[in-house]
């Protein structure tokens, strides 16, 4: 008799906690969804080769650690690195998040994920570039998550 009771409160522990899961991951983090739509946004301005908007997710003392290129620090050197990279022939850029992380404080995030860069060589080819970053996600003054670090690398 003793038994049974225990396999149902290890069975009812079992269907909680399941439950409780399946409830997170139902209803995740708004924090988690603001920036993962601010992915999509930032990612989407940045195909459209919308620098200004590009650069709008970027907080006003952010770096951009850019592989092959010395670190961009605050809006006009971040500027600087998205007009070389979008003026490139042949551009296109699309990146996604793999992982999102906010902080238990709800003041800070970090993105991981991969992205692909097309871009043509000097014969006017098209190569194609996979690599993968990492952003953190500062919540400002006015409640609005910016990009404070934007680091990526190329696979190869």
């Amino acid at each position: 008799m003793k038994t049974n009771k225990w396999l149902e409160a290890i069975a009812l522990l079992l269907v909680v906690g399941t439950s409780f899961s399946l409830a997170q991951k139902a209803n995740p983090n708004p924090d988690e969804q603001a920036i993962r739509k601010l992915d999509k946004d930032w990612s989407a301005a940045a195909q459209s080769k919308d620098v200004a908007k590009t650069i709008s997710f970027y907080a006003d003392d952010a770096s951009a650690l850019p592989f092959n290129a010395p670190i961009a620090s605050g809006k006009d050197q971040i500027r600087e690195l998205w007009t070389h990279l979008t003026s490139m022939p042949g551009f296109s850029l699309t990146f996604g998040p793999t992982k999102i992380e906010v902080a238990k404080s709800g003041d800070l995030a970090y993105d991981v994920g991969t992205f692909e860069l097309k871009a043509n060589d000097a014969q006017g080819n098209v190569t194609t570039q996979i690599g993968k970053y990492v952003v953190v996600w500062k919540k400002q003054s006015d409640k609005q998550w910016k990009a404070i670090l934007d680091m990526f690398s190329t696979d190869k």
